[in-house]
């Protein structure tokens, strides 16, 4: 696989597996969480619905997604409603066991789940159960729950299940984004508790800082990817860190860059956007375009892939009326992967993905807030015109 092969398709495992939603078809409505489910991994859909479903997925010719998709589909029985039953637990096992629905009483509280949606799941974690719901409406939109019990949220998957706390305005333009996302984790920031004291992390990037402890920080952190401009290695990435208070995270992210110093030979060099300054460390080229800079504004600490990055982020665009909004979402634009990927494959000199693939959505979005029982996210694959 060429090198923009492997970054491109990582950035369409971010989309795709923003919520593996595309095979485990997640969700819950308003039920409320039963203690009583089957063993093992478990599925009730309508068999007409899941074909049309995989025929979507299908369309990514060339990928993974779309072989599995098929042989899926190859394994489909005729009859209207299909389940499937894994007791590994696996959803890599769940699809090669589907058969017609029995109306088994093991069943019942998978149906009632269902409840009006074209497929409904349920799989064990950590001696509990996640659930969901999915449907697909006739223009090809795909609707999505994911009802997560609260000890999915361990982990580094705390990071991203969202409290019940407005995330307030973005601070990264909203402009030409891949992917763009926003959150107030449930627990906070605290990256730092999450990494082992002797990982490889902790000892080279020194990851157990302050800055990373969340000490100075408000709990809000944003991610953007950019679609690259002509020549560049790399998509322009930048992340922002809203703080509480601005001196605390100045000294904590300049105590942050002193520490690195003792692990690589890299210079610190001052940087400026406007009115937030910063510093950068140009010489860190361990990756392609790699030169890592941040600035501080009046609300947060943005850190950028190389220059370029922290200028696109601080362009001071916004977008109205498809914008993330004031509570924890993401955004991700399927429909701008070709001209990503093009211009990446351009600047690496390599073989692009051929333009002849379309992607049988052209955006993700999702949102998500606790609920008694966890948390509940909700995503949206949205077609686009004529697909």
């Amino acid at each position: 696989m060429s090198r923009s092969r492997s970054q491109i398709s990582l950035l369409m495992t971010t989309a795709l597996g923003l919520g593996s939603a595309l095979w485990i078809a997640t969700g819950c409505g308003e039920i409320e969480v039963m203690k009583r489910w089957p063993s093992g991994a478990t599925l009730l859909a309508n068999t007409r619905s899941l074909d049309r479903l995989l025929e979507r997925v299908a369309r990514l010719e060339g990928t993974p997604l779309a072989r599995r998709a098929e042989a899926i589909r190859a394994l489909l029985p005729n009859c209207p409603t299909v389940e499937g039953r894994a007791e590994s637990g696996r959803m890599s096992d769940l699809w090669t066991a589907l058969d017609c629905a029995t109306g088994r009483s093991d069943l019942v509280a998978l149906e009632q789940a269902r409840n009006g949606w074209d497929l409904a799941v349920s799989v064990p974690v950590a001696g509990d159960h996640w659930l969901g719901t999915l449907s697909i409406r006739p223009s090809g939109d795909v609707e999505i729950e994911i009802r997560l019990p609260r000890v999915a949220a361990e982990g580094l998957a705390s990071l991203a299940l969202p409290g019940e706390e407005a995330t307030g305005a973005v601070e990264l333009s909203e402009s030409e984004t891949l992917l763009h996302a926003r959150v107030r984790p449930r627990g906070g920031l605290d990256l730092a508790s999450l990494i082992p004291s002797d990982s490889q992390g902790a000892r080279l990037f020194r990851l157990k800082s302050k800055l990373f402890a969340g000490v100075a920080l408000d709990g809000v952190w944003e991610i953007a990817i950019y679609l690259p401009e002509v020549g560049d290695p790399m998509p322009p990435t930048a992340l922002a860190l809203n703080f509480s208070h601005r001196s605390a995270a100045v000294a904590a992210m300049e105590d942050f860059i002193g520490n690195l110093q003792e692990s690589w030979p890299v210079a610190r060099t001052f940087f400026q956007i406007d009115e937030a300054e910063g510093a950068c460390l140009l010489d860190l080229a361990i990756m392609p375009g790699l030169a890592p800079c941040y600035v501080a504004t009046e609300r947060a600490l943005i850190l950028g892939w190389n220059p370029a990055s922290l200028r696109k982020a601080l362009d001071g665009h916004r977008d109205e009326r498809d914008g993330l909004g004031d509570f924890s979402a993401a955004i991700i634009h399927l429909d701008r992967f070709a001209d990503a990927d093009r211009i990446l494959s351009s600047a690496l000199s390599a073989e692009a993905i051929p333009h002849s693939t379309r992607y049988p959505w052209r955006r993700i979005t999702a949102k998500g807030a606790p609920d008694p029982s966890g948390f509940r996210l909700q995503l949206r694959f949205e077609s686009g015109l004529g697909t």
